[in-house]
């Protein structure tokens, strides 16, 4: 048997085929409910989601939808599709993250029903699936990486995961045939969303393309080399498509070299570090060292679902004769080679493009975790083949009680574990009195300034800007990281001139407040920082 390109398969579902596309979505979106609300410090079980990036987006998605142009009127990093996605949540809600959280849930429900069709490309019965994806999803969403919730990272995830099932779904089903044409298109349309949310994770769809380019030679010769290029400008063509809204949208703003310089420039020639390749390939192992501490949990169910998926490489290659072929399909699945460097390509090229700029924060792995699916499709197959090998039966179907009752109970256990385990949830504790941020904000609504002006200085965004429902009066209206010395003259030059009403400083007093006084400050301590908060008020004339 060749099993570099072909596996008897007929016992699988053809994708196309399904008949549980119902069910699929809403297990898909219980999941997504369930783990979402306990994970995330977005959900109604949270008073307010601290986490400074996520109030800079909503802060931009708030001001692109009040006439403000991202890049061009506001300074920040990330993609316009992240912006829109924020201004549309606060359409639903303006001074609290309830919006983000609708859209969190939307993004999670998308990535279990991806889960759950991964699963079933590789497991066998009905049931079984259903019951594995919740415990994918926990792995995934209580990470330390997964952060506070609403990072780029968590919306752009839905692409990476049905990326990942486009890829594995021809390599294991249709190959040694081509890919389509549309699926390549379709998946060209994936990366460029990617590339429109947050770029550095398009390293996945690097290799994805040149899987499907080489795979193609592979597996049908010299005869596919003519349709593994045009494959490569049919995926160029989807990523293109994406361009489109952006292009009408920052062209009649006249802002398409603002979009660029911000964007591109800034992000790919001034956000990294300086080293050599074997610098940065040393840098890449110490970063992934760390974060493999820090999330033990999800790492470990990818790590499981590695070495069982090598295991069973291995055990296909062996000969066999065909009774101790049934007896070892009990427990490992057949695989294909050209499947397991399909993973591993994925994985790695993954991994090398985040992190080759040598800068790492928490929760710039969380794409990886998409690769947490391999475990439970590990424990899952073996526990198929376990069940039917003791019972001489195949598991129950869908709709039939033990399969309802099966899913029940992992949603169930889910729930619980996501609550005991998610490093979130000490955060339900705090109160609205408990928070600087309202202290702040009552104070500023109370002065009976119309639409004060608040600057935001020696920090990212806090916050300020969400619970008063206000937009900034400066273009760094929170203090970049890049260009520092310029950030702070532009911020200082606006409180010098008196053009700012109120100044937010963190961890430090402000520049340039001479006319200002201190009216308000906190020592806020929480389990995850202690920091102090100086708000500074314009002094009457």
């Amino acid at each position: 048997m060749d099993v570099f390109s072909y596996i008897n398969l007929n016992k699988y579902d053809r994708p196309d085929d399904r008949s549980d596309r119902f069910p699929a979505w809403i297990v898909g979106f219980l999941t997504a409910f369930i783990v979402i609300t306990i994970c995330s410090r977005s959900s109604f079980l949270y008073t307010f989601n601290l986490w400074d990036d996520a109030n800079s987006y909503f802060t931009m998605g708030k001001c692109m939808f009040r006439g403000f142009v991202p890049y061009r009127d506001l300074f920040d990093q990330k993609g316009i599709f992240l912006y829109t996605i924020y201004g549309i949540a606060s359409l639903i809600s303006s001074t609290t993250f309830l919006g983000v959280y609708i859209f969190e849930v939307l993004a999670a429900t998308f990535v279990c029903v991806g889960l759950l069709r991964i699963i079933q490309l590789f497991l066998r019965s009905d049931v079984v699936p259903f019951f594995m994806m919740p415990f994918a999803a926990l792995a995934i969403y209580t990470s330390k990486c997964y952060y506070w919730g609403g990072s780029a990272e968590e919306f752009l995830f839905p692409f990476i995961v049905w990326g990942l099932y486009l890829s594995l779904c021809h390599f294991r089903m249709t190959y040694p045939e081509t890919m389509p044409y549309r699926t390549v298109l379709l998946g060209g349309v994936l990366a460029g969303c990617v590339f429109h949310i947050k770029f550095n994770s398009l390293g996945f769809f690097f290799a994805w393309m040149a899987m499907v380019f080489f795979g193609d030679i592979i597996g049908c010769g010299i005869s596919a080399v003519k349709k593994a290029f045009i494959s490569c400008f049919v995926f160029l063509m989807g990523m293109a498509a994406t361009f489109i809204p952006g292009i009408i949208y920052f062209g009649v703003n006249s802002a398409i070299d603002d979009w660029y310089r911000v964007y591109i420039y800034k992000n790919v020639f001034e956000y990294s570090k300086r080293m050599s390749l074997g610098e940065r390939l040393y840098k890449i192992w110490d970063i992934m060292t760390d974060h493999f501490y820090d999330n033990k949990f999800v790492y470990l169910t990818i790590f499981v679902g590695a070495l069982y998926f090598t295991v069973a490489l291995i055990s296909s290659l062996i000969s066999e004769d065909r009774y101790k072929l049934v007896k070892r399909d009990i427990v490992l699945l057949p695989l294909k080679i050209i499947e397991f460097v399909n993973i591993a390509a994925l994985l790695l090229f993954l991994i090398l493009v985040i992190f080759i700029g040598g800068v790492s924060i928490t929760y710039y792995p969380f794409p990886i975790n998409a690769f947490a699916v391999f475990g439970p499709i590990a424990v899952g197959y073996v526990i198929e083949g376990l069940y039917k090998h003791l019972s001489r039966e195949e598991f129950g179907e869908l709709t039939s009680a033990f399969g309802f009752v099966s899913i029940f109970g992992a949603l169930l256990i889910t729930g619980v574990l996501s609550y005991l385990v998610s490093p979130n949830v000490p955060s339900m504790k705090l109160k609205r009195d408990d928070i600087w941020l309202y202290k702040f904000r009552d104070y500023i609504l109370e002065s009976g300034i119309e639409n004060p002006g608040i600057l935001n200085e020696h920090g990212f965004d806090a916050g300020l800007y969400t619970v008063t429902d206000t937009v900034p009066i400066c273009y760094y209206y929170q203090t970049q990281t890049l260009n520092i010395d310029e950030v702070l003259a532009l911020q200082t030059s606006y409180s010098r001139n008196g053009t700012a009403d109120f100044v937010l400083s963190i961890n430090r007093t402000a520049d340039g407040v001479d006319d200002y006084e201190i009216v308000l400050r906190e020592d806020f301590v929480t389990p995850d920082a202690e920091v102090t908060y100086f708000l500074y008020q314009k002094k009457s004339e």
